[in-house]
């Protein structure tokens, strides 16, 4: 088994919180009872960039770890960039004072960018025996914030944290990760999408908790979708609903590939996982999902 690398100084950026009610969007307002049901009642505005949102956040994550030397950064984002990705990573080194670190920016899984992320900011602190900033940042520019297959409202912002090869004071061990992407899924029909999802996501559970089982204690975290949702997901992993953690749902909203890394900075200021005790990760898009299976331990 490959040795752990531990995720440590989860820090954050949101936008304005602003009620839904007051959120000047038709299809949101035309959704509002429903949303409000399925436990939504703020989202998250920004007009700053997203390499602005992730700057503010990442010298958060960079202070809490006692500025450390950085080797590279995983950038996770699917906003559309107007002048490209390539520029956006520069900006955001730039404003992090880090322009020669390397950086690799990671997309194409929508909501569920944290997965793609984690591994391949795992793969180069074995490879390298590296320290990477990894960062998760979206910001609606068009369209709706209304997000149909979760049932939620988009929000505006940007969560950071180090994978390392050692845990910096709180952090997480990643025991265990896996993917899987199904490009096709529509074509599978509308019945079965349902059927053919919740199987992916229960073989990649399974894979991630190899050569055991998928852990049956502990909080199961996943991106801030509504209950009806959230609850097809933690089934779908073999995990009772009842241990879905989401305190951040009504006053956060959906912030993209942020929301796990969010929850889990929520669980450590609310002790609410003891040192020892796992916690899967579910990140998905509509047609890829990726689990994580990690385990609290404490640093220097």
């Amino acid at each position: 088994m490959p040795a752990p690398v531990y995720v440590s100084a989860i820090a954050h950026t949101l936008g304005t919180k602003v009620a839904l009610t007051e959120l000047d969007e038709p299809v949101v307002r035309e959704r509002l009872d429903s949303l409000h049901e399925q436990g939504l009642r703020h989202c998250r505005v920004s007009t700053e960039p997203p390499a602005a949102l992730a700057a503010a956040s990442a010298r958060a994550t960079l202070r809490r770890a006692g500025d450390p030397a950085i080797d590279a950064v995983v950038y996770c984002t699917d906003t559309r960039p107007e002048l490209g990705h390539s520029s956006d990573l520069w900006d955001f080194l730039q404003r992090v004072e880090r322009p020669t670190s390397h950086g690799v920016v990671v997309g194409g899984s929508g909501c569920g960018n944290l997965g793609p992320g984690l591994t391949t900011a795992g793969g180069l602190v074995r490879a390298e025996d590296a320290t990477v900033l990894l960062v998760t940042t979206d910001r609606v520019t068009d369209g709706t914030r209304y997000l149909a297959n979760g049932e939620t409202v988009l929000s505006d912002g940007s969560a950071t944290c180090l994978v390392g090869p050692r845990p910096v004071g709180p952090s997480f061990a990643v025991r265990g990760l896996a993917s899987s992407v199904r490009a096709d899924l529509e074509a599978t029909g509308r019945m079965s999408v349902a059927r053919v999802s919740a199987r992916a996501i229960g073989a990649t559970a399974r894979k991630a908790a190899a050569p055991g089982s998928v852990p049956d204690r502990g909080p199961f975290l996943t991106g801030n979708y509504g209950h009806t949702p959230r609850a097809f997901l933690a089934m779908s992993a073999g995990i009772a609903p009842e241990r879905v953690h989401c305190a951040g749902l009504a006053d956060v909203g959906h912030c993209f590939s942020a929301d796990v890394l969010i929850g889990l900075a929520a669980l450590l200021e609310d002790d609410g996982v003891a040192p020892g005790e796992p916690v899967v990760l579910l990140t998905a898009s509509p047609r890829s999902w990726s689990v994580a299976v990690v385990e609290r331990v404490d640093g220097h």
